[in-house]
């Protein structure tokens, strides 16, 4: 089979889309598909044509990143015509269109020209309606979810990352069937627990609470800073320029195998994020077997219970709480450590994630194309 990926954001930018593409890409060519990923060139010197050493081809159109630049909204705007032109070429090769959420310039454009090819679209929506923390930011976003958003229409079918992503899309855009399915990371490979912590220059009884995360509001970050405290070290891989406050250590976005070994390093996961589907920075957190630190949002409830995390409210007060509850607590870490692990194991696993998709691949193609056999 051959697949077309869209994603606004791919390699070598880092953020949770990109690692769901990525994953996606990679166990799909591993199982012999043929795969193109074509995304928006957000890194001055990414190749615009590239074969990724999975095997997979990257096809970047070169993007303005005025927007992120500005506004602090991640939202590349890539130049029409080159866009067009490799829409319209790479749709020509491709059995199925796999596009990543329906707001983004390359989602609406792929989604409109497969329409017009006949190549059948899965659309999967990430997030619901994300606030941006300032007013005029907000309207502008609902905006354009009750107009661009209309877009997930013209796909052959939509799915999401949780059901409360899936109801926001039935409610919003009247869509008849949104189906939840499955998210999936790779098993962490094994990292010398001591030598990553050398490499963070913490000591070894030192407890370390772990947040990664674009520095917007929806993260929750400036809750995670403020909940500094004596007893442990916040350790933040993030967007944010350091150094940050006393007991904090500020890391920039960094490559996926050194972000591994700061998983390792760590005692706990701090997220106290909202408005998203099931971040990938977590499902990799209970991969590792971290005890998790969390808002508790609704649309977690298919993949977790409260029971399985720490959930805490977005407040600095609530963070620092059960940070030391943690520190204090050993029996509770060891709990917490076995509920991520047993999460990951029925959640999380990367093979049902692939399995599930060629099978929605397939089901679009007999529709479109009645013969075709499983």
């Amino acid at each position: 089979m051959r697949v077309l990926l869209v994603s606004a954001h791919f390699q070598p930018h880092v953020g949770g889309i990109e690692r769901f593409t990525q994953t996606l890409a990679e166990g799909l060519t591993a199982r012999g598909h043929v795969v193109t990923v074509l995304c928006c060139r957000t890194e001055c010197g990414s190749p615009l044509d590239e074969n990724a050493d999975a095997g997979y081809r990257v096809v970047r159109v070169p993007s303005s990143t005025f927007p992120d630049r500005r506004l602090r909204v991640p939202y590349p705007l890539p130049s029409p015509r080159p866009l067009w032109l490799a829409l319209r070429r790479e749709l020509a090769r491709a059995d199925v269109v796999h596009v990543q959420d329906a707001l983004y310039t390359t989602s609406i454009a792929a989604l409109v020209l497969a329409r017009r090819a006949g190549v059948p679209a899965l659309l999967t929506l990430h997030v619901g309606f994300v606030p941006q923390g300032r007013a005029g930011l907000d309207t502008l976003e609902r905006l354009a979810l009750a107009t661009l958003g209309r877009s997930a229409r013209l796909a052959s079918r939509v799915v999401a990352l949780n059901p409360e992503v899936a109801d926001f899309a039935r409610r919003t855009w009247e869509l008849r069937e949104v189906t939840v399915e499955p998210v999936g990371v790779p098993s962490p490979p094994e990292v010398d627990r001591a030598s990553a912590r050398a490499e963070l220059g913490i000591a070894p009884d030192r407890f370390v609470a772990l947040f990664v995360g674009r520095d917007v509001p929806k993260k929750g970050l400036d809750h995670v800073l403020a909940a500094a405290d004596e007893q442990y070290e916040i350790v933040a891989v993030t967007d944010r320029p350091g150094p940050g406050p006393p007991g904090t250590t500020l890391l920039r976005f960094m490559e996926h195998e050194r972000l591994q070994r700061i998983y390792a390093a760590a005692d706990a996961f701090v997220l106290p994020s909202v408005g998203e589907g099931i971040p990938v920075a977590l499902q990799e957190a209970m991969s590792h077997g971290l005890p998790i630190v969390a808002h508790y949002d609704e649309g977690y409830r298919e993949r977790f219970s409260r029971t399985d995390i720490f959930p805490v409210e977005r407040s600095a007060e609530d963070i620092r709480r059960a940070l030391l509850e943690l520190v204090a607590n050993p029996a509770l870490r060891h709990e917490l450590t076995v509920r991520s692990r047993a999460v990951r194991e029925h959640h999380f696993g990367v093979d049902r994630f692939v399995d599930r998709t060629v099978e929605l691949y397939l089901q679009l193609l007999r529709i479109s194309h009645p013969r075709v056999e499983a």
